[in-house]
């Protein structure tokens, strides 16, 4: 009978730890947990449950997921209750006790708590790979950034200033072997389906050095021919292969 009993206030501790009991329950749990280590372990453990539910940036506790599939893990039966019998009978049907009802009602509670730990670690995970991609755009601009300082400073390369009719918008730097990098940050944002594109001058026609997106910071390009000079269109993305929209900015390269 001892055992028994013990083992449905095991049942209760999860509703207990969430503050779900009445004034009752809560004196018969009280009592067991004062002679009781091992009960007394496992509220703390439904706590932490709650306590990451309550502070969703902090990380789940050691042994949180077995604990929780430990719980779950079992005969459905356990959470049903008594099947009614059908009337007339001849015997009353079985009633539902006190720890039946808290069986069911623990057993809601570590469903419930289960659910609502794998939607806020889900949240955590997306957040978590948001500032990664941000993190890794952040980094790839700055390598650009200082591969273009060091273009810039290398003996030989070329430096070209591209302006427009309202004023200087960007830099470019051409090494000697051909490769290209062009500053442009001051160039407006454009809106969604449009993009900047770079070209380079032949003096009879002009040949495409790849599109830079609608808000170019840092970009590369490669030359393969010798140019006059660089211009800049915008265009519809994703580019053209040959342009008719105006020059909105044009640098001369150095005889």
């Amino acid at each position: 009978m001892i055992e028994q009993r013990h083992t449905d206030l095991e049942e209760l501790l999860g509703v207990y730890a969430l503050d779900a009991v009445d004034d009752v329950e809560r004196q018969v749990v009280d009592e067991h947990l004062t002679a009781c280590a091992r009960c007394r372990a496992e509220v703390q453990e439904h706590r932490e449950v709650a306590a990451l539910l309550a502070h969703t940036g902090a990380p789940a506790p050691e042994g949180l997921w077995d604990r929780i599939a430990e719980a779950l893990d079992g005969d459905d039966a356990a959470y049903s209750l008594p099947p009614v019998v059908p009337f007339p009978t001849l015997a009353p049907p079985k009633p539902v006790t006190t720890y039946e009802t808290w069986r069911a009602r623990a057993g809601a509670v570590l469903l419930a708590a289960a659910a609502a730990v794998i939607v806020v670690l889900g949240v955590q995970m997306e957040q978590q790979d948001e500032r990664l991609d941000e993190m890794s755009s952040l980094l790839a601009l700055d390598a650009l950034e200082r591969a273009y300082q060091a273009a810039e400073a290398t003996p030989g390369s070329d430096l070209v200033q591209l302006t427009s009719f309202d004023g200087q918008v960007a830099h470019a730097v051409i090494t000697t072997d051909g490769l290209g990098y062009l500053r442009a940050s001051s160039l407006p944002r454009l809106p969604e389906g449009r993009t900047y594109q770079l070209w380079g001058d032949a003096g009879d026609q002009r040949i495409s050095l790849g599109p830079l997106g609608p808000d170019p910071e840092v970009a590369t390009f490669e030359v393969s021919a010798r140019f006059v000079g660089l211009a800049i269109t915008e265009e519809p993305e994703p580019g053209v292969i040959a342009s008719q929209q105006p020059v909105l900015a044009y640098g001369s390269l150095p005889a």
